[in-house]
């Protein structure tokens, strides 16, 4: 007994250190980057690191052939070229890259110049750091995704409110292809397949949820009072719930109204 007590007080002990150790070191590497000037700390492997652990389960496939980047259709990039972006930590400007957001590798990748024969880099997934483009923006973030469990990943901010910010989850999945059986079949090639998720935040309590497409679940996300008046905005406009532009009207109707208060998952 006192053998099994000694080993649990030691696990405990072990949790606790590995936990400040990893905050220790979130909390060096923003004064690392932002009073010693090192940028580079704020990146982790080279581009054609990257860009070999990218393909590796893609080239692993079931089917034991061989798939090159150039015979998968479909982009794994939310935009396919490098875009003029600033980065920020918390409200501290470190200055201005090119970025992309590499959607299949949930990965941000910087390069400090557009020309094409620069590598780029991936940014460190940091809460605090952001990246801002002309029109619009990714945080890594911790939300509650679909399935009611804490997730961390990038969002994009698509509405900030006094109230309620609006987020998209922009994903891709690789898709296997298939040879053709038969001449009288075509073979399918290859692609990456895309989804969008959204979410909302509550700047009341901060917490991130993901947001339903079924209108008594979206509902929910809303206080008793105002959940009346959500449903009769969706019924008027008869919105789409599955839509962006919809879910834009809806936050920005919510964010005129006093009272905000995140009901509770378990309604």
């Amino acid at each position: 007994m006192k053998k099994q007590f000694l080993t649990l007080i030691l696990t405990c002990i072990c949790v606790t250190v590995t936990f400040a150790q990893v905050s220790q070191s979130t909390g060096d590497l923003r004064a690392q980057a932002t009073t010693c000037g090192d940028l580079d700390a704020l990146f982790t492997q080279s581009g054609s690191s990257l860009h070999n652990l990218m393909y590796a389960d893609v080239n692993a496939s079931s089917t034991g052939t061989t798939v090159s980047a150039q015979q998968i259709k479909g982009s794994p990039f939310l935009v396919d070229n490098f875009q003029k972006s600033n980065i920020y930590v918390n409200e501290q400007l470190l200055g201005s890259f090119y970025s992309r957001f590499n959607a299949y590798s949930r990965e941000i990748e910087i390069k400090k110049t557009n020309l094409e024969e620069e590598q780029y880099k991936a940014l460190v997934k940091d809460e605090n750091i952001r990246v801002v483009f002309d029109d619009k923006e990714l945080q890594y973030a911790s939300f509650i995704d679909e399935d009611g469990k804490i997730t961390q990943d990038y969002l994009i901010t698509k509405l900030s409110g006094s109230n309620y910010n609006l987020y998209q989850r922009y994903i891709v999945k690789y898709v296997e292809g298939k040879e053709a059986a038969n001449s009288m079949v075509n073979a399918i090639p290859a692609r990456f397949s895309n989804a969008t998720e959204y979410y909302l935040k509550d700047l009341n309590s901060n917490l991130v949820s993901y947001i339903p497409t079924k209108k008594s679940k979206l509902l929910n996300l809303f206080s008793s009072d105002q959940k009346m008046q959500v449903a009769a905005l969706i019924k008027k406009k008869g919105l789409n719930l599955k839509k962006e532009s919809s879910l834009v009207q809806i936050l920005t109707f919510a964010n005129t109204l006093n009272t905000v208060d995140l009901a509770s998952q378990g309604k």
